[in-house]
């Protein structure tokens, strides 16, 4: 079932059946460069189990990203809570097979799931945190956001840029 359409993706809750398709992206050590490591199987395990744990209490989470077209599945997009100095904002967060980066699906995704946050969880603001060097995220990020300032996440302890986006008013 889908949850999300745009022209060219279908977004779907993530299932314990997509480990291998996410160890694909994950286990890549240039898609991971700017995470501490690749992530092992088991790891990858734990990510979808904190997908499918979010879709149970909140009602949303990271989604599989699936081409329209041919059925490929391309990666996650979706929202989940992160702690941002002193609250829980909603981050918009996208993983995508490296050989299909440059296409616009993660800004397509993300786009959709800003909008979804607005229009479905009727979200306040959203955001997307951003390791300042990473800057393919970056370029996504700026598609998706209307402001951007750096803040040390307290999760890492490392500089991050913040973009966010306040619900449309009226």
């Amino acid at each position: 079932m889908w949850i999300l359409e745009t022209e060219r993706l279908a977004l779907r809750q993530l299932t314990i059946n997509d480990i291998d398709r996410m160890l694909t992206i994950f286990s890549d050590p240039e898609a991971m460069r700017f995470y501490p490591a690749p992530f092992t199987r088991a790891r990858v395990e734990g990510w979808i189990q904190w997908a499918l744990d979010s879709y149970a209490k909140n009602g949303f989470g990271l989604w599989a990203v699936i081409r329209r077209e041919d059925q490929l599945f391309l990666g996650d997009c979706g929202t989940v809570l992160q702690p941002v100095e002193d609250r829980t904002e909603l981050e918009i967060g996208y993983h995508i097979l490296r050989r299909e980066w440059g296409r616009g699906y993660a800004t397509e995704a993300a786009r959709a799931c800003r909008d979804y946050a607005f229009s479905t969880l009727n979200a306040p603001r959203v955001v997307s945190i951003v390791n300042p060097l990473n800057m393919a995220s970056r370029r996504v990020a700026e598609q998706v956001h209307t402001t951007m300032r750096e803040f040390t996440w307290v999760k890492t302890g490392t500089t991050q840029c913040l973009y966010s986006t306040d619900a449309p008013t009226g």
